[in-house]
């Protein structure tokens, strides 16, 4: 983490950077990681009951609070009095200059024995004043999480009289630095008695006012003295990206080289940056949000149906359903509805019910001219794949064809929605794109959402009817047909028809032999291309489903 410094261990990079970087740093190329779950922070939090919490810096996120969890935030007096000084902000025209004068408070500081923290936005400034600090020979400590041994030694030794320590702003989160009793008062060089403790240097204003209050929060702790100041430069992301140019210029030439810069103008500037970096953060998350509760519905559904299959819950009464449906539906595109009898597919619907059931299934002859023919031909057709599913749940027994039925459900669920989402990562990363056409991406995202979600669940129940009455039971399987899974998920050991129990059962390995060059016969048919069994739909929706 390049603002704390942390190890990420188990991330990688996406859309293949992080495999482009492992192939120029000449380690393993490993396989690329894809999504299997995901959830915002905030929906996440929206799934308890209750919610609440406490923190010192809550109050300039309010309206956060109130939209997005329906919150309020109330401000709670401190124990004791904050006796901290707060100083105003110095700011130069330069990161060099402003660097310079932070080593120059710094030595001052040191001088008197003052502890000071200094505070920095990212591991690569905090490594860049530990070397002007080597370079005026000052001793210090950095600690931007790169030394996770000396962690705790380093956050006790930061309250002791003239120690100097360097933080990332993980400092300015869980860290409280306790303060040797000497140190309340310190000596100038006049040698007047001057308010002592801690004292907190910022090297440059966060995006959030809120991290600077953490930062400025780890001096002054239940009434301890200390103080705080914060050191910009007109060079600073926060002034280069949100401030007005015109505001820039004018202040770059209205202070000299090595001076600090001080105008009314200039606190107005940083406030109304920070602000603005605010409410351009928000917007994203809560942008974020409308494109996640898209998909949170969808995780709704699937998940409560996951859920069930993983708990044991009966299943039989919605599977009998779901088969006649999804015969019915599959025999849509051979046997089409307002389509006359002699344009029907007839080898193309035996072909669909022998997929389905894994053995051939009668589909019958037309025997009347009504209107809904069609539909009627359908029907019987989705009632003699009901008739086989009950003549299966006759020969293996209704216990075992539950614990089979929720299998399914369950790898069917698994392999399809990883697909699934995998496509709505490419749906999101472009729909922004719908905006030059003067649509609303977020409403075009839904309708796409939609649609993909219908066909999600259609391929779920295809694959998990597919399974269930194309696969068998082992004989030794049948032979101790298994109690209720009691919440565990149980997977049978299955057969297709045709393949003989011994080829699955347990024995020697035979060796190995060396894999040929596989080379294909046919030219390679894409997902979204036509299937060449000339149904007429997409690879993907047919033979290759």
């Amino acid at each position: 983490d390049q603002f704390t410094g942390r190890l990420m261990p188990g991330r990688r990079f996406s859309d293949g950077l992080h495999e482009a970087l492992e192939a120029k740093e000449n380690v393993e190329i490993r396989q690329e990681t894809q999504t299997l779950a995901s959830i915002t922070i905030q929906n996440y939090f929206r799934m308890y009951d209750k919610l609440s919490g406490m923190t010192g810096t809550a109050e300039t996120e309010s309206e956060e609070f109130e939209d997005i969890y329906g919150l309020d935030v109330v401000v709670i007096p401190t124990n004791v009095p904050v006796v901290r000084g707060d100083f105003d902000d110095r700011v130069y025209r330069t990161k060099r200059e402003k660097y310079a004068a932070i080593v120059s408070e710094i030595a001052t500081l040191h001088a008197r024995e003052q502890p000071v923290l200094v505070g920095t936005v990212s591991v690569e400034v905090s490594e860049l004043l530990s070397k002007m600090l080597k370079a005026r020979k000052i001793p210090h400590s950095v600690l931007n999480a790169k030394h996770h041994q000396q962690e705790a030694e380093i956050v006790a030794r930061a309250g002791q009289p003239g120690a100097v320590t360097i933080a990332t702003n993980m400092a300015g989160r869980g860290t409280d630095i306790k303060l040797s009793p000497e140190i309340r008062s310190v000596k100038d060089r006049d040698g007047a008695d001057l308010p002592g403790g801690l004292f907190v240097v910022g090297t440059e204003r966060h995006e959030a006012r809120r991290i600077d209050r953490q930062l400025r929060g780890r001096s002054g702790r239940q009434g301890d003295p200390g103080g705080s100041r914060f050191y910009l430069s007109l060079e600073d992301d926060l002034f280069r990206l949100f401030a007005s140019e015109k505001v820039i210029d004018f202040l770059k030439r209205s202070g000299a080289e090595g001076e600090t810069i001080e105008h009314p103008m200039l606190t107005r500037a940083i406030s109304k940056a920070q602000q603005r970096v605010e409410q351009y953060n928000y917007d994203i998350r809560k942008r974020l949000l409308e494109y996640d509760d898209v998909i949170n519905r969808q995780r709704e559904v699937i998940y409560s149906r996951r859920l069930a299959a993983l708990t044991g819950e009966d299943l039989h009464e919605e599977m009998l359903e779901t088969v006649g449906a999804v015969a019915e539906y599959s025999l849509l595109e051979a046997i089409p509805d307002g389509a006359e009898d002699y344009d029907w597919n007839l080898d193309r619907g035996r072909l669909i019910l022998s997929e389905l059931c894994g053995a051939p299934v009668a589909l019958g002859e037309a025997d009347s001219k009504e209107i809904d023919e069609a539909s009627l031909m359908r029907a019987r057709a989705s009632e003699r794949v009901r008739e086989f599913y009950a003549e299966k749940e006759k020969r293996i027994g209704p216990e075992l064809l539950g614990e089979l039925e929720r299998w399914a459900t369950l790898r069917a669920i698994d392999v399809k929605w990883r697909d699934h989402l995998y496509e709505m990562d490419h749906l999101r990363a472009g729909i922004g794109l719908r905006s030059y056409g003067q649509r609303d991406p977020l409403v075009e995202y839904k309708k796409e959402a939609f649609g993909m979600f219908e066909d999600l669940i259609d391929d779920i129940d295809r694959l998990v009817v597919r399974q269930v009455l194309s696969l068998w039971p082992q004989p030794a399987a049948m032979k101790r047909v298994a109690g209720p899974s009691q919440g565990r998920a149980y997977q049978p050991s299955l057969v297709r028809p045709g393949s003989s129990p011994s080829a699955v059962a347990s024995g020697p390995r035979p060796e190995a032999r060396k894999q040929g060059t596989v080379k294909r016969d046919s030219p390679r048919v894409g997902r979204n291309d036509p299937c060449p069994c000339g149904s007429g739909r997409k690879y993907k929706k047919c033979c290759g489903s």
